[in-house]
């Protein structure tokens, strides 16, 4: 077999995984970039970064299909990357090359490298593949998907782009954490389809086969734990007796065989939206029967061998859960709905689905229904994941979901798109907590900083305009002394002697001595004030008006003729408590919620979904199932909405959809 040959039977199996993490990283390329962009984004305005993040989303179709255009003419045409050839620019033999050539250049070396290292087992084998002549396969200078080539393709389609250097270097980073470090994974399943060739190995997306492989009946015998769980879907049936579940009259001897159930449930599948509504109401054994039926020409009765009937009913068991289930959005369900049917046919014949918790069935379905558990539709990210469960669903129904290595590979794909949604989730909310602490302490700093000031004006005769000041500018200053009092405490203690200087030099003195002595002070307390002003950044002009005003102000307190300021006076008086809090079950609930626990908030528009991520005593941050900020309030607020019956407190299973479905069964 020559390199052409060899590379025409890589190609379908690369492309079929890579495209798909290509597609997966360009979807949400605005929110990945942000996050790689790290440090750098604080050197761009807030309406820069919101006009580079709408240009990224504007051209990231163009990216895809550039980027993946020129990885297949790598295959095809053994395509030489233009100024790179896969080596490192030697810059002590170059002249002026500039910072930004080199900071990039090296992000895109350490990206290479870091892949080579990682996928070195995986590298070696592929390029070790032999042919029975003994002679190498493919060498690493000629391997298409060779680390170094990708990541060069990559650099030529994002070096026309319209970004700087840390733009360029943001988005290699994103791809590397999407698509380049999951590399590994598309290497060993190229080295399985060349080690143990199969057709379904080389099963490109979108080939649809015309004909559904027969399963044997006897391919797999009950173990004894399908038996027991038989047993218990009995007595569930006689506990619900008279039901649809309940067992199908038998008439005669004879049984439909698996790919006659298989067709019937094929044709349901194909006209499954045109259905009745009431029709599909009724379990999926009477629907099968009644088009087994309708398929014999015979005329001769035949019947569901009881394991059959039993797959069907725990299939249909397990899909009314999820039709029932109040925390999936509309649009989700519907779309889980839809693998009832490539469910039950998989798993005629395959008892050990039900009992295997492992198996790659069970596997896709429980993680498809937990992933779209409290999604929030109207949150970009939130609307992807939904878009990536409709994906997996289509792949199934659309190719071969009737058979189980359909199943598996998309259980494959899906479990590795989770894990990575996963992390991002997790950076994400760490980001979050993060920043959510932080405010709490400059809340909490700030709260410090007003108790302060209410206690040095508290009853006493003050002119408006510097009880304003205190409030409204000083405080800055105090709270920026206090939120660095660990590094310069005496900072802090000038702040709080200039502001308690500041209001004795504006209250009238009551003898000569003390005239004397807030003459003596001025001096020292007007530079700490400009130097505390200085170091806000206080407005100039306005510094200029108050310095004038509080002039005035002493000129007017140190004159002896009695005489009164201009300005008005405030006699400021100790603030009203706060309303008082309601103590009831809804405040225990509210005051006792558990981090990771859901809270649903009911609108006229309808629900939204949040987890607790943080909360102290009395604020609380929740998010989204892509840890994205969805609402934060204040304990008492989450206790009146649920008093109100505007908010309620979503229970979660710890179990799997399947697991909890199955265990029912099992208890009774």
């Amino acid at each position: 077999m020559n390199k052409v040959e060899t590379l025409n039977k890589i190609k379908p199996v690369f492309f079929q995984y890579f495209e798909q993490m290509v597609d997966e990283c360009c979807a949400r390329i605005d929110i990945e970039f942000g996050l790689q962009l790290g440090k750098n984004r604080e050197k761009v305005s807030k309406g820069q970064y919101t006009k580079l993040l709408e240009y990224l989303r504007s051209i990231r179709k163009d990216i895809k299909q550039n980027y993946l255009l020129k990885v297949n003419d790598i295959f095809d045409n053994n395509y030489k990357l233009a100024n790179y050839q896969g080596r490192e620019l030697d810059f002590s033999k170059i002249s002026l090359v500039s910072e930004d050539a080199v900071k990039e250049n090296h992000e895109i070396t350490r990206i290479i490298r870091q892949c080579e290292s990682s996928f070195y087992e995986e590298l070696t084998s592929l390029n070790s593949l032999v042919t029975k002549s003994g002679k190498q396969t493919i060498a690493d200078s000629q391997n298409p998907i060779f680390p170094g080539k990708l990541v060069r393709a990559l650099v030529e389609v994002v070096n026309p782009l319209r970004l700087n250097v840390d733009g360029r270097i943001a988005l290699y980073k994103a791809f590397e954490v999407n698509v380049f470090m999951q590399l590994g994974f598309i290497y060993r399943e190229l080295i399985k389809s060349r080690t143990n060739p199969s057709p379904t190995q080389l099963y490109v997306v979108g080939e649809i086969k015309e004909q559904v492989d027969h399963i044997p009946e006897s391919a797999e015998q009950p173990s004894e734990e399908f038996i027991l769980l038989q047993k218990k879907l009995e007595l569930w049936r006689l506990a619900h007796f008279p039901s649809a579940y309940d067992l199908i009259p038998v008439t005669g001897n004879a049984f439909y065989e698996h790919f006659e159930i298989i067709n019937a449930l094929q044709i349901l599948q194909q006209f499954n939206d045109e259905s009745d509504s009431d029709e599909k109401k009724q379990p999926l054994k009477w629907r099968v029967l009644k088009k087994l039926e309708e398929l014999s020409f015979n005329g001769k009765v035949k019947n569901l061998v009881p394991h059959d009937e039993d797959v069907l009913d725990l299939a249909d068991l397990i899909f009314s859960e999820i039709e029932r289930n109040e925390l999936l959005q509309y649009s989700v369900k519907t779309a889980v709905l839809q693998l009832e049917i490539p469910m039950s046919a998989v798993s005629l014949g395959r008892y050990s689905i039900f009992t295997n918790q492992n198996s790659p069935v069970r596997q896709l379905l429980d993680d498809l229904f937990t992933a779209g558990l409290c999604l929030n539709t109207d949150e970009h990210d939130e609307r992807l994941i939904q878009e990536r469960i409709a994906s997996a669903v289509k792949k199934i129904t659309e190719n071969r979901g009737f058979e189980l290595a359909c199943w598996t590979a998309e259980a494959g794909e899906f479990s590795n798109y989770l894990n990575k949604q996963k992390q991002r989730t997790q950076n994400i909310e760490e980001n979050a907590k993060q920043f959510m602490i932080n405010k709490q302490a400059l809340a909490s700093s700030r709260k410090i900083v007003d108790i302060a000031i209410e206690n040095s004006i508290k009853d006493k005769n003050l002119p408006t305009a510097i009880v304003e000041f205190l409030r409204d500018v000083w405080s800055n200053v105090l709270l920026d002394a206090y939120t660095h009092k660990d590094e310069q405490p005496e900072q802090w203690e000038k702040s709080v002697q200039a502001m308690d200087e500041l209001i004795i030099s504006v209250m009238p003195p009551a003898d000569d001595r003390e005239r004397k002595q807030i003459l003596k002070l001025l001096p020292g307390l007007i530079a700490e004030l400009r130097k505390g002003l200085k170091q806000i950044s206080y407005d100039k002009s306005a510094q200029s008006r108050f310095f004038k005003d509080l002039a005035v102000w002493h000129i007017i307190l140190m004159d002896k003729k009695e005489k009164t300021a201009g300005d008005a006076v405030t006699v400021v008086h100790k603030k009203p408590n706060a309303e008082a809090i309601i103590v009831d079950e809804c405040s225990e609930k509210a005051g006792n919620l558990a981090e990771e626990s859901w809270v649903a908030l009911i609108s006229e528009s309808g629900k939204q979904w949040g987890k607790l991520l943080w909360k102290n005593a009395e604020n609380m941050l929740f998010v989204g199932k892509s840890g994205i900020k969805i609402f934060e309030m204040q304990t008492d607020e989450l206790a009146k909405k649920l008093r109100q019956g505007q908010a309620a407190i979503v229970k979660m299973s710890e179990k799997t959809l399947t697991e909890r479905v199955l265990s029912e069964l099992m208890s009774l």
